[in-house]
């Protein structure tokens, strides 16, 4: 599975085709997702369920569960292939007095094209960084909006060569019973997947840069630099959040529960994490223009 950022990355989105919550299981190819959230819940939960349950076409019980999730929100409630029914599923939450956020596809595309961070160098009054493609940024501290923590899934794909020894009739035939074993060699192609910790930086313009604890190079924290990566990847978030004044912080995505509760029981947070942060960003004030 790509990172967002890399080439063949998508969102990852293995979307529901007009899923509001867990009703229908249908499954889209992801090619376009239109998501629908909830957010700032304030107030009774139960009466929250019921105008919830009017708006989705669900049981009080089924709502209920939704809006009971910690916190005030984002909750993703839709998550559909077509746009006008994701707007008229916005516009009924509206209309009982939810605070509504929607998310479209090319914002999912826009957040999924972030640039992934390799080397940096931390001067006085600018961030410099060099991408995993090649890329040159230079980044006042003054323009840097948000930082995003959490854990993700790192994968890659690796051949391996299995030996075995099998029983092999002809063999012992010819053999005359001397021999009766033959060694099989097969190659498989075996999948690796590691919890990385990571953190984006969100900047003016829409420029949005993930930094990854395993593939960041520490070097530019100078003599300061630690022994181990965990140690190098949370000195470099805490020196960047010192520099940048005006930036908001959230680490809600460090663990599983809370995405989780932000995506909902059909959204897999290893699977979507993109559309965890997109989401999170742009409830932040994180609204970025989609070229």
């Amino acid at each position: 599975m790509p990172r967002a950022g890399e080439p063949g990355s998508r969102y990852n989105g293995t979307g529901n085709r007009g899923w509001p919550l867990e009703r229908e299981t249908t499954i889209g190819d992801g090619t376009d997702m239109h998501i629908v959230a909830i957010n700032e819940l304030a107030g009774d939960r139960q009466e929250l369920a019921g105008k919830l349950a009017a708006a989705l076409g669900l049981t009080n019980y089924e709502a209920l569960a939704r809006v009971r999730s910690p916190g005030t929100g984002p909750f993703i409630v839709g998550v559909f292939d077509e746009e006008d029914r994701a707007n008229g599923l916005a516009q009924g939450l509206s209309a009982r007095g939810f605070s509504v956020v929607t998310l479209s596809p090319a914002e999912l595309d826009a957040e999924a094209g972030q640039r992934i961070a390799r080397r940096f160098t931390l001067e006085d009054r600018l961030l410099r960084i060099d991408t995993a493609r090649g890329e040159n940024l230079s980044i006042p501290y003054g323009d840097v909006r948000l930082f995003l923590r959490g854990i993700g899934i790192s994968s890659s794909t690796s051949m391996e060569t299995r030996t075995e020894r099998k029983f092999d009739l002809a063999t012992a035939v010819i053999s005359s019973g001397l021999k009766v074993m033959k060694t099989v060699k097969t190659v498989h192609q075996v999948r690796n997947e590691a919890r990385e910790n990571f953190f984006n930086l969100y900047a003016g313009a829409g420029l949005i840069v993930a930094f990854y604890e395993n593939t960041v190079v520490y070097e530019g924290l100078g003599p300061s630099r630690a022994l181990s990566r965990s140690a190098n990847f949370l000195q470099l978030l805490a020196e960047l959040r010192k520099r940048s004044p005006v930036a908001r912080f959230d680490d809600r995505l460090l663990n599983k529960a809370g995405a989780a509760a932000l995506l909902g029981n059909r959204l897999d947070p290893e699977q979507h994490m993109v559309i965890a942060t997109a989401l999170l960003s742009k409830t932040l004030g994180m609204s970025f223009p989609v070229v």
